[in-house]
């Protein structure tokens, strides 16, 4: 199956292999090891043009995997691993699959399902290195645009999260060889596989390749990509700081992102440490950013790093930088951060689509 677009990885395992394609599933033919769904919360019905719909018209009963999963952490994080399909038409050994909580409020998406999935993608991940240690092969992976379907959740939130992923999996992994992300929807195919000429993370994390087209055909070319390709030089002496907790890296990951496609460099860890030594890069980085971007949640309310952070950043305050939160929950701010931030100029992008508020966000800092 010809590829829209394919990046050899560099990893100390060797040239691994990232695709994006664009087909039906019942047009794919190579073996993959694991076919990864995305499903409503314990909900399986085949519903006709759907991933589930198609897999039970080649032989596969996703609900009848569901009873006897060979990993189940539905309770913790609502992703499971099938056991071996069997016989069927389609050439998957097994089924990874990612529950998303009905949460919604009316026909509106809601922003819990929105973080909901965003900590899936991380978490299964996380499974499938949990599966590969403990003997269950994993060595070819195929992928869709998580909740693009009837879940509703919109392609360019999740598309670099599943592209770090991606890179972080094959990196780590001496097991995995490819991974091949397959959408019948010709727009997310297009946006997935332009993702793969425009990651700063590419280029920079996984020493990526460059390809060459031929028709559909990708031919490896061997020529390296630089972190500017892309990037647009309107803002070429404004600078990102992004603070944030771990666990919102994906919110992270996508801010990153749509800073730096507007010509606003971002520093962010673990990405951008480049010594042995984090507190020391941490207050460089501060020292030079124009902007301090910190991402207000839950979780980063409870993080002391990030409070250490808005302190470094608060003894600029009156002379380079501004302080531009962002916040992505309801969550009441303690008294440290209410005395460091109430001040400030509040974003508030708790209230979907996620993907629009961090666009908004970002064009603010481009208008400043």
């Amino acid at each position: 199956m010809d590829a829209l677009n394919a990046i050899a990885v560099e990893t100390p395992f060797g040239t691994k292999t990232l695709s994006v394609h664009c087909c039906e599933l019942s047009e794919w033919h190579d073996s993959l090891d694991v076919m990864t769904v995305s499903a409503f919360y314990r909900d399986y019905v085949p519903v006709q043009r759907t991933l589930m719909g198609t897999l039970f018209r080649h032989g596969i009963r996703v609900e009848e995997l569901s009873y006897d999963p060979a990993i189940d952490l539905r309770d913790l994080c609502n992703i499971w691993l099938s056991r071996e399909v069997g016989e069927a038409e389609l050439p998957f050994g097994r089924i990874g699959c990612i529950e998303m909580t009905p949460l919604r409020r009316g026909n509106a998406l809601s922003a819990d399902l929105e973080k909901s999935i965003l900590s899936s993608i991380h978490a299964f991940f996380l499974m499938l290195e949990l599966a590969s240690g403990s003997g269950i092969p994993v060595r070819s992976l195929g992928l869709p645009i998580l909740g693009g379907g009837n879940q509703g959740i919109s392609s360019g939130l999740v598309n670099i999260p599943i592209l770090n992923e991606c890179l972080g999996f094959l990196r780590r992994n001496p097991d995995v060889h490819d991974i091949h992300v397959i959408t019948r929807n010709q727009r997310q195919a297009y946006e997935f596989a332009r993702s793969l000429d425009t990651s700063y993370s590419l280029a920079q994390n996984a020493q990526s390749v460059g390809v060459a087209r031929r028709g559909n055909a990708v031919v490896d070319t061997g020529a390296r990509r630089t972190s500017s390709e892309g990037a647009s030089p309107a803002h070429p002496h404004a600078s990102a700081f992004i603070s944030y907790s771990s666990s919102d890296k994906n919110v992270a990951d996508n801010l990153c992102a749509k800073l730096e496609s507007n010509g606003i460099k971002a520093w962010y860890a673990p990405r951008d440490i480049r010594t042995g030594d984090y507190a020391s890069a941490i207050v460089d980085a501060i020292s030079c950013c124009t902007h301090f971007i910190v991402i207000v949640s839950q979780h980063s309310l409870q993080s002391q790093h990030v409070l250490n952070e808005i302190d470094l950043a608060f003894q600029r305050l009156g002379k380079d930088v501004r302080i531009c939160p962002l916040r992505i929950d309801e969550e009441e701010m303690g008294p440290a951060f209410t005395y460091y931030l109430s001040r400030q100029h509040w974003m508030d992008a708790h209230i979907p689509p996620l993907e629009r508020r961090l666009e908004e966000f970002v064009g603010r800092i481009c208008s400043e």
